[in-house]
C-alpha cells in the first residue's frame, strides 16, 4: 500500500475515535537517526497533534501513559531488531495504528505491524525512498490530510531531486572527503556538530558510521548546546566536524562556525545548502536536509576505512556475542 493511502485509511479509524493526538516515532540505532526527519517536521509544522521519539526498548520499558487508540506508532528497524518488534508488540497492545518500517516483507517487524512500509537500502539505494525520506512522506501525508498543509505540493514536488543531489554531491566532495580521511584517519576521537533537522545526521556520523563502523570515539553536539559548555575543550588540533543546515536553525550553525574559525583549526564543513544547490523550495527545504547529509556524511567516513583498512562491516561485538 501507498503511504498516501495508507494514511488515508489510518486518517479514517482515527477520526472514527476522536482523530490524531500524537505520533510516536520509535527506533534505536542508525534507525533511529533515519526517522529524526518526520518527528521534526511534525514537531515543527502540526498544529492538532503532537510527536515524540523514544529509543525501542525504552518505548517497552517505559510505556507512555498517553499511548492508546489515538495514536500512530511509526516504529523502524532495518533487519527488526528483537527490541524493535517487541516496541511494534506494545503499541499494538495499547491499541495504539502501527506503521511498521523495515527492509522487507519477511521481516519481524512486517509480520506484527498494522501498516508495513518497505524502504530502499543498500547498493545501489533510491534515495527518495530511504527510511529518511519515507519518515518524512508519512509526516507531510499527516499534516497534508489532516491539517490541509498549504506546502504540501512544495513537498511532494522535492523528491524528485533528492537522488540528483545525492549523485552529484558524492562526485562533487569526493577530493575533499578523501583529504579529510588521509588527514585525520589516525585520530581517535570527532566532534561532530548540527542543529535542527540534522541533530540525526550528526547522531547518525557518531553512533553508527564513527563508532560502530569504524571504532572511533564521536561526540554528538548540537551547535545551539555548543557554547553552554562543550565549546570548552575546543582547540586547534581537536577534529571536528560542522555539519550546515539550509533552514530557519543555520543561524545557529553559523554561529558555530564564526566560533571555530576563530579558536579551531582541525575542521571540516558540510553543507547542506552548498549541496541542494537552490533546487529544493524554500519553504520545505530544511526538511530534506537529511535525507542527503546522511548519505553524504556516511560517504565521508567510508573514505577514511580506505585509508585505514578497516571496513564498514566489521563488528567486534554486534550480531557475534550475547547483549
Amino acid at each position: 500500500m501507498e503511504i498516501k493511502q495508507m494514511i488515508t485509511e489510518i486518517k479514517q479509524k482515527l477520526d472514527a475515535k476522536g482523530g490524531l493526538k500524537h505520533v510516536y516515532f520509535v527506533a534505536c540505532g542508525g534507525s533511529k537517526a533515519a526517522i529524526f526527519p518526520g518527528l521534526y517536521l511534525l514537531q515543527s509544522e502540526a498544529k492538532t497533534f503532537s510527536a515524540t521519539t523514544y529509543t525501542s526498548n525504552e518505548f517497552v520499558h517505559a510505556t507512555p501513559k498517553e499511548l492508546d487508540e489515538r495514536c500512530i506508532a511509526v516504529i523502524c528497524s532495518l533487519k527488526a531488531t528483537p527490541e524493535t518488534v517487541k516496541a511494534v508488540e506494545t503499541a499494538n497492545a495499547k491499541g495504539a495504528i502501527t506503521i511498521a518500517m523495515t527492509g522487507s516483507m519477511q521481516t519481524g517487524m512486517a509480520k506484527v505491524g498494522q501498516y508495513v512500509v518497505v524502504y530502499s537500502n543498500g547498493q545501489p539505494q533510491d534515495y527518495s525512498n530511504s527510511n529518511q525520506s519515507c519518515s518524512l512522506r508519512i509526516g507531510f501525508e499527516l499534516l497534508h490530510q489532516i491539517e490541509g498543509w498549504d506546502k504540501y505540493d512544495k513537498a511532494m514536488d522535492a523528491y524528485q531531486y533528492i537522488n540528483e543531489i545525492v549523485d552529484e554531491a558524492k562526485k562533487e566532495c569526493l577530493p575533499a572527503a578523501q583529504a579529510w580521511a588521509e588527514k585525520e584517519s589516525k585520530e581517535p576521537i570527532f566532534y561532530v556538530l548540527a542543529s535542527g533537522p540534522n541533530y540525526g545526521v550528526a547522531y547518525s556520523m557518531c553512533c553508527c558510521h564513527f563508532m560502530e563502523m569504524q571504532w572511533k570515539h564521536a561526540v554528538c553536539l548540537h551547535t545551539g548546546e555548543y557554547f553552554h559548555g562543550p565549546f570548552e575543550t575546543t582547540d586547534k588540533k581537536l577534529p571536528m566536524v560542522l555539519i550546515m543546515s539550509e533552514g530557519r536553525t543555520r543561524a545557529l550553525d553559523e554561529r558555530c562556525l564564526k566560533f571555530l574559525k576563530t579558536y579551531a583549526e582541525n575542521f571540516i564543513v558540510i553543507d547542506f545548502k552548498e549541496l541542494n544547490k537552490g533546487r529544493i523550495d524554500p519553504d520545505v527545504v530544511e526538511f530534506f536536509n537529511p535525507v542527503v547529509l546522511i548519505p553524504i556524511e556516511r560517504y565521508y567516513v567510508f573514505q577514511m576505512s580506505q585509508i585505514t583498512g578497516h571496513s564498514m562491516d566489521e563488528r567486534r561485538y554486534m550480531y557475534k556475542v550475547e547483549y
